[in-house]
């Protein structure tokens, strides 16, 4: 496939150390800009989750407990902001 719709990622920077995950992480947003395709980015790291993210949803118990912008979500959280989290760019 050659123009996607949308990409997916389920922990892509899991097993990656701290100084790599920083680089990644600022490729991926440079990627997302150069593509402007939505990408769909799973992950239980909230600093990835904060800063990649258009919109998040975390999910609670395979349920959505909560969805909005990172910045809403940080002050005026509907449940915690862990163990997982799906994150959406669009």
């Amino acid at each position: 496939m050659r123009n996607p719709r949308v990409f997916m990622f389920d922990e892509p920077l899991s097993n990656l150390d701290a100084e790599l995950r920083v680089e990644m992480r600022l490729h991926l947003a440079r990627l997302h800009q150069e593509l402007k395709t939505t990408m769909v980015y799973v992950t239980h790291d909230q600093i990835e989750a904060m800063t990649l993210a258009d919109k998040i949803v975390v999910m609670n118990y395979g349920k959505v407990g909560a969805d909005g912008r990172p910045m809403d979500l940080y002050y005026k959280p509907a449940i915690s902001l862990s163990p997982g989290l799906s994150v959406l760019r669009r």
